[in-house]
């Protein structure tokens, strides 16, 4: 992968364009013609565009066809690893879509492998003479191959013109990293020929820009891209060693002008590329132009009279996902009350308070939470706006055997006390489970479990004492506290509780948390005795306690019992008994003691099972 000050010498680029009815073998014939190194052992990461989730062969997402095309290329050019993947946008599972779209599917018959590049830690790249931003954080898997090539779908975009072999990039940028772009607050330069947003696509392709284009035009997107639009056949695929001269020549065939596409004007500006310097092959390839509908021309017919939007000083992302929630969930609350939704930097508080039923939508409006009812993300996921107006907040606990609990919600997952290597409760083995941030209590082997190897395969950050944090390896991201400290963190807020109990570490201290999971609090003791510092806890209103009721090394039944009382929380879940005979307990007949004795409800899960807030 290159940046485009490496390869910046004012010359001109070769264009290969194949159109037929078969895209697998088009993709085959593109890419022999523009591939002049010789791969032989080399990694190839094939970046496709899977952003969104859905079917194969819609315009949605890169054709399987074309991926198995360009695969057959590259092995029998002896690569010694090939690689398909991409990171979704925020609030989709990065497989999942892989999946939806054909994509795995291709790979496994293939034999090659299929990866979500958020599973892979972050790798900071510094922008030289950045306009927007300084730095950006990629999926660290770049840095593993020696050659990238950006697979997209040829389509439209609703803020950028198009999304083609550039863009596609931005989907190689960590995790929420990718938001980084639709929330710049920087003023573009003095003349500027496009929107903040052009200017950081620039920035991106300064230090990601791919080795090979490869753009998917076989079944297309017009009208509302870059998800929200009609497919649309052309049977083409478009190549080149150049991104920006393959996205030239895709705008062409698209009817679309350079003007309305600024960030490709802007790269190709900055690379010395222009029409004048690309040679294209078969000389007569705008035979195969066919214009498209611009999303500016699109008809959305998305008006509903029982949703009013407040979003005038919103940025680009929450917009568009406030247009994606109109067009797929608003007709769910038609003819009911009406809902107002408030969005963006400058929101008004007697505007909320003057709203029948104002919802408030994205982080900017954070600062409102107390006002009224919040769907939080940087931008907010459509799916759960709608929730948000139904009351659904989206949020659940799983218990994983012992002292396990995985806290989750679309964008983030807490893991808590991993011990699931040994464990015979286990529901899931460590290389299954999926986490944004891992929480451990103490030192002890039912405890620290498989920490250090599920952080270091999923990049989570690890939430412990100062103590503790030093048991994880070096390269492993630890934010530490102490008891009665707090750290902020993306999904909110996690806090060092006192517990009564050795923490497996000289010195140390074991400790509880109450973690503030999006807008919820949720108290896990750990291992501990009873304590008076559990009454503190009641002004935490605290949403769901996770109690130790095992006894020997814990509190038993009666003093958990006595720890509800004093916590007072609306529901607790039995933790820590029956994983081995010496703490065999009845968790049944502990819910029946608690429920007699406070207003507490006890859910009792079994390994595996789960609950929603």
């Amino acid at each position: 992968m290159r940046g485009t000050e490496e390869t910046r010498d004012g010359g001109g680029a070769f264009v290969k364009v194949v159109h037929g009815s078969d895209a697998a073998e088009n993709a085959y014939c593109a890419i022999s013609a523009v591939c002049a190194r010789n791969v032989r052992g080399m990694r190839v990461l094939l970046k496709v565009n899977t952003g969104f989730k859905g079917p194969a062969r819609s315009g949605l997402c890169t054709s399987p066809d074309v991926v198995s095309g360009l695969i057959r290329y590259f092995k029998e050019q002896g690569a010694g690893r090939v690689l398909v993947g991409d990171s979704s946008i925020v609030g989709v599972d990065g497989m999942e879509a892989l999946d939806a779209a054909g994509i795995l599917e291709v790979c496994r018959r293939e034999d090659v492998e299929c990866v979500d590049l958020n599973a892979y830690g972050p790798l900071e790249r510094r922008v030289p003479d950045g306009v927007m931003v300084d730095s950006i954080l990629f999926s660290a898997l770049l840095a593993e191959c020696d050659i990238v090539v950006s697979v997209p779908v040829m389509k439209t975009h609703m803020y950028t013109g198009a999304s083609l072999s550039i863009k596609n990039m931005k989907g190689a940028m960590w995790r929420r990293e990718k938001t980084k772009l639709h929330r710049l607050h920087r003023p573009v330069p003095e003349g500027a020929v496009g929107r903040a947003l052009d200017y950081g696509i620039l920035d991106l392709a300064k230090v990601c820009y791919p080795d090979y284009a490869v753009i998917d035009g076989s079944v297309c997107m017009e009208g509302f891209g870059p998800s929200g639009g009609p497919s649309k056949s052309m049977d083409l695929v478009v190549a080149s060693a150049e991104a920006v001269a393959a996205d030239l020549v895709a705008l062409r065939l698209m009817g679309i002008p350079l003007e309305e596409v600024p960030h490709v004007r802007l790269v190709a500006e900055g690379r010395g590329i222009d029409y004048n310097r690309i040679a294209a092959d078969p000389p007569d390839w705008m035979h195969y132009a066919d214009r498209f509908v611009r999303a500016s021309e699109a008809r959305l017919d998305i008006s509903c009279d029982a949703i009013e939007i407040v979003d005038e000083s919103a940025c680009s992302a929450c917009h568009a996902a406030l247009v994606q929630f109109l067009r797929y969930h608003a007709r769910k609350f038609e003819h009911g009350p009406v809902h107002t939704l408030f969005a963006g930097r400058d929101i008004c508080l007697e505007r909320i308070n003057a709203a029948e039923r104002p919802f408030l939508i994205g982080n900017c409006a954070a600062a409102f939470r107390g006002a009224a009812p919040f769907c939080k993300g940087c931008p907010p996921i459509p799916s759960e706006i709608a929730k948000t107006l139904k009351g659904e907040s989206g949020v659940k606990i799983q218990y994983l055997g012992h002292a396990c609990f995985l806290i989750s919600s679309k964008e983030y997952s807490v893991l808590i006390d991993p011990f699931l290597t040994d464990n015979p409760q286990a529901a899931v083995k460590p290389d299954e489970v999926r986490a944004t941030h891992i929480l451990v209590t103490h030192g002890h082997g039912d405890h620290l479990g498989d920490a250090a190897q599920i952080a270091q395969r999923t990049g989570a950050t690890v939430y412990a004492t100062v103590e503790t944090a030093k048991l994880f390896p070096e390269g492993v991201s630890v934010e530490v506290g102490q008891i009665g400290g707090s750290v902020p963190a993306e999904f909110g807020r996690v806090k060092f509780t006192a517990a009564a109990h050795g923490s497996g570490v000289g010195g140390g201290l074991a400790c509880g948390f109450v973690v503030e999971f999006e807008g919820k609090k949720v108290y896990h003791a750990g291992d501990t005795g009873l304590i008076m510092d559990m009454a503190l806890l009641e002004e935490e209103s605290v949403d769901v306690a996770l109690i130790p009721i095992g006894d020997k090394f814990t509190m038993g039944p009666k003093d958990a019992l006595r720890a509800v009382k004093m916590i007072k929380p609306k529901k607790a879940i039995p933790m820590h008994y029956n994983t081995w005979p010496p703490i065999a307990q009845d968790p049944q007949q502990w819910k029946r003691d608690v429920e007699a004795a406070t207003d507490t409800e006890v859910v009792v899960l079994a390994a595996g099972e789960w609950m929603e807030l």
